[in-house]
């Protein structure tokens, strides 16, 4: 019974071991992210007038084009959405320049946007929608898959008009 109870200790204590390590891990490969969010929150309260952060989004669109867009409240218990530009260094770029601040309702939300997308697109699966900016303007980003096709669309924040043509992705 002696070396029975030692094996189930020993196999207990080598599956946390395995999720500690695990966890550290992954805690270790994260831990970039987590902070540029943290810099992204701090930067839209700081410049943005945004008093708590709801939640945040990252978009990346080509080189030297990385946001990070928090949505939340001001002081005024309006919802707002912030862009937060970064630098290739992941910081906020400096200043008021590069944070965007907007109420949410001199835009679509989330909510209109998946409703319009999928009216335009029915048969569209949509794989990530995201706020980030495209060609100069405030856009929603479309990851789309729709009769096999994987796919990107713009959107403008403001209308909800499309901006550009679909970047259809390359047959995997």
């Amino acid at each position: 019974m002696k070396k029975r109870t030692k094996w189930i200790w020993l196999s207990v204590s080598g599956v946390l071991l395995l999720l500690l390590g695990i966890q550290i891990y992954y805690s270790y490969v994260m831990t970039d992210s987590w902070n540029e969010e943290r810099l992204a929150i701090g930067a839209a309260r700081q410049y943005g007038n945004l008093v708590t952060a709801d939640k945040s989004y990252k978009s990346v669109w080509g080189e030297d084009n990385t946001y990070w867009v928090v949505t939340g409240q001001g002081p005024d218990q309006q919802e707002l959405i912030v862009w937060v530009k970064f630098t290739e260094d992941n910081v906020p770029v400096e200043g008021a320049e590069g944070v965007h601040a907007e109420p949410l309702s001199s835009g679509l939300s989330e909510e209109q946007m998946r409703a319009q997308i999928l009216q335009e697109m029915p048969n569209a699966v949509i794989k990530r929608l995201v706020p980030g900016m495209y060609e100069g303007e405030y856009a929603w980003q479309l990851l789309y898959e729709n009769s096999g096709q994987i796919g990107y669309r713009f959107y403008r924040f403001q209308d909800g008009n499309q901006i550009g043509n679909d970047i259809i992705l390359p047959n995997q």
